[in-house]
C-alpha cells in the first residue's frame, strides 16, 4: 500500500515570507552602510556637508571601536609596522567628524606647548604624545585619549570600562586625568556650602557663588536680594557641581534614569499638600517662580548658622542636606 504524503503548503509560505523580509533589509541597509563607508573614506568632507545641510549630525558615522572604519584617520590599511596618518595634525583628523559634532569645543586647548613644570609632571606615555602634535612638541588629542586602543581586538573589552578611550583610565574620577599634568593642589574644587569660616564669620564670598549680591534677612524671617544667577531652570546652579551624582529621584539630568520626574511644577493637589507639610513640620519647601520644584525644594544649601529663621534653616548640614527626615512625605501622602 502506497505510503500517503501529507504537504504543508502553510509552512512554505513561511519560509518564503521569513526570505523575502530578511532580502529586503539587507537590500535596505546596504545603501545606507555604502553612504556610511564613503563619508569614513572622505571625512574630510563631513564638516562642508553638514554646513550645507546635506548631512545630518546624528547621521555622521562613529568610527571608534570597529575594525572597519580604520580608513578614517589612516591612508591605506595600517600595520603595526606602517600605519601612515591621513593628516599630518592629529587633531585635524579628529576636528573632521568632532568639529560639526560640537564635542570636546573648548574642553582643553590642544596645538598648545607644555610649560616645563607641566612637562615634568607629565609620565613618560604622555611626554611621547606631544610628537603628534604640531612641531613635535604640542598637546593634541591623543594626549589625553589613547586612540591605540581601537586598533587592538584584543583591547576592545574595554570599552565598557572605558568607551572615552581616555589614557590610562579608567579612574575613580573624571579629573583624576587631569593631575597627571596639574598640580591637585591648585584645582581643589571649591566647596560653596562652606559658608561661615572656622571663628564663626560669614564667609559672603561664598554667597556669591549663587546669588547676584548677598542677601539680607529681616527679622521677621524674610529675605531680600535672594535673587539667584538664573532667573529659571535653578537646578542649573547645582548642577555646575553636582552633575556626576547618582540621584536616588530617577530621570533627574545625572546618569541614572527611568524613575520618576520630580523637577516639575506639581500638581494642583501635592500643591496644596506641601504647604500643609509645611505648616505641620514647621519648614520651608521653596519652588521656582513658575512654582516648579528644583533641588533646593528637598536639599538645603546652606550650612547652619547662616539662616536665623528656624522653618528655612531646617536641614542646614544634615544628612544629604535633607529639610526633613522623611522627605517624601512632605510631597506625597504615604
Amino acid at each position: 500500500m502506497r505510503e500517503r504524503v501529507v504537504r504543508h503548503p502553510g509552512r512554505l509560505s513561511i519560509w518564503l515570507v521569513t526570505i523575502y523580509l530578511l532580502l529586503v533589509s539587507v537590500a535596505a541597509g546596504k545603501p545606507q552602510a555604502l553612504a556610511e563607508q564613503k563619508l569614513l573614506a572622505n571625512p574630510q568632507n563631513i564638516s562642508r556637508l553638514v554646513a550645507k545641510g546635506k548631512l545630518q549630525v546624528s547621521d555622521i558615522p562613529n568610527p571608534h571601536w570597529r575594525t572597519d572604519a580604520c580608513q578614517a584617520c589612516h591612508r591605506g590599511k595600517p600595520t603595526r609596522k606602517k600605519h601612515p596618518l591621513r593628516e599630518s595634525n592629529i587633531n585635524h583628523s579628529c576636528n573632521n567628524c568632532h568639529l560639526p559634532i560640537g564635542t570636546h569645543v573648548n574642553i582643553h586647548p590642544v596645538d598648545v606647548v607644555p610649560s616645563a613644570e607641566i612637562k615634568k609632571r607629565m609620565s613618560r606615555e604622555l611626554r611621547r604624545t606631544l610628537r603628534y602634535g604640531r612641531g613635535g612638541n604640542k598637546l593634541n588629542c591623543l594626549t589625553c585619549h589613547d586612540l591605540t586602543k581601537q586598533c587592538n581586538r584584543a583591547e576592545f573589552v574595554d570599552k565598557q570600562i572605558n568607551p572615552k578611550f581616555i589614557r590610562g583610565a579608567p579612574y575613580r574620577t573624571r579629573t583624576a586625568i587631569c593631575y597627571q599634568c596639574h598640580d591637585r593642589k591648585a584645582y581643589q574644587r571649591l566647596n560653596s556650602h562652606d559658608q561661615i569660616s572656622d571663628t564663626g564669620v560669614l564667609q559672603s564670598d561664598k554667597c556669591l557663588i549663587c546669588h547676584p549680591r548677598i542677601p539680607e534677612e529681616l527679622e521677621d524671617g524674610t529675605a531680600v536680594d535672594a535673587e539667584l544667577h538664573v532667573d529659571k531652570d535653578y537646578k542649573t546652579i547645582c548642577l555646575n557641581c553636582h552633575v556626576w551624582v547618582p540621584h536616588p529621584g530617577g530621570d533627574l539630568p545625572f546618569r541614572d534614569k527611568g524613575g520618576p520626574m520630580h523637577l516639575v511644577v506639581p500638581s494642583p493637589g501635592i500643591a496644596r499638600y506641601m504647604k500643609k507639610m509645611e505648616r505641620v513640620n514647621e519648614l520651608r519647601l521653596p519652588v521656582e517662580e513658575d512654582g516648579r520644584i528644583y533641588c533646593a525644594t528637598c536639599h538645603n544649601p546652606h550650612e547652619k548658622g547662616v539662616i536665623k529663621n528656624v522653618a528655612a534653616a531646617k536641614g542646614a548640614d544634615e544628612p544629604k542636606r535633607l529639610r526633613s527626615e522623611s522627605m517624601c512625605e512632605n510631597c506625597h501622602d504615604l
